[in-house]
């Protein structure tokens, strides 16, 4: 069966106002939003994808794909923004990059994170952070601070961080595998990294258990699908349900199309990350 291809946009770090690049998979820019290729849309096979601080990925679908008739009730935003802001922080980076002539310069990206520990562990994608010589995280409570990465996963496009701070408000994780097609979701992050706050974004969960091939290398299965709009920057932020917890990790967008989004499912993505802690 043939598949045809387009092209998607990794949701990775996007780069700072003014900064001309970013860290994010990028398709053009370093906005963390990863680029994609769907290999395939089985439930079966598994999903994933790439979109967080760098680019928005290329994926291709299977022709047949359908996704099944919408249902489900709206969601309060609001509501669940006031629940799950405090956890959620923005990923800064710095690196070296070169130029067109090879001549070396400053490259700066934005992404999105989400405390999963009091004392200070911070979950992310792995494109966000990838490669960075400096790391920075900024709270919800204005607080700027050094970051390291603990641990990362670069297969499963996860990591890590770790900063200097205790108390911290924890997100809310929920159950991934009892997402429905139709279910309401929303989307938050830092797109293009623009000032004053996060950006939400409301949809549905399109389809359930995609597998998709991020540009740098990553091959992530079990990925939820929704037109919940995700940009450069979106990388590494969580993507909610209506009872307003944690039901993926925002990763990837698909940039030739439109409202086609991908999100790593929760469920696989602790155990990854209790491996990595492990």
């Amino acid at each position: 069966m043939s598949v045809p291809t387009f092209e998607p946009r990794q949701s990775h770090a996007y780069p700072a106002p003014d900064v001309p690049s970013h860290r994010s998979r990028r398709v053009g820019g370093r906005v963390l939003a990863a680029s994609v290729a769907i290999v395939a849309a089985v439930a079966a096979a598994g999903a994933g994808g790439y979109l967080g601080g760098r680019d928005v990925a290329r994926a291709s679908v299977p022709t047949t794909a359908t996704v099944p008739a919408v249902s489900g009730a709206a969601v309060n935003a609001p509501a669940i923004l006031a629940k799950i802001e405090p956890s959620i922080v923005t990923v800064r980076t710095r690196s070296v990059g070169v130029n067109a002539l090879m001549e070396p310069v400053a490259e700066q990206g934005t992404g999105t994170g989400f405390v999963i520990a009091a004392n200070g562990l911070i979950a992310t994608n792995n494109h966000v952070v990838e490669g960075a010589q400096a790391i920075t995280v900024t709270l919800r409570d204005g607080r700027t601070l050094t970051a390291k990465v603990l641990r990362s996963d670069p297969a499963a496009d996860l990591a890590v961080l770790r900063v200097n701070a205790t108390n911290l408000p924890v997100a809310p994780l929920g159950d991934s595998s009892t997402l429905k097609v139709g279910d309401p979701v929303i989307a938050i992050g830092n797109a293009l990294a623009l000032p004053g706050g996060p950006t939400v974004t409301e949809g549905i969960v399109s389809a359930l258990d995609r597998t998709v091939q991020t540009d740098a290398g990553a091959r992530l299965q079990h990925v939820i699908q929704t037109d919940a709009a995700i940009n450069p920057g979106n990388s590494g932020g969580p993507l909610v349900d209506a009872s307003g917890r944690i039901v993926g990790i925002n990763t990837a967008a698909a940039g030739d199309a439109q409202n086609i989004g991908f999100s790593i499912a929760i469920n696989g993505a602790r155990h990854t990350i209790d491996d990595l802690l492990a």
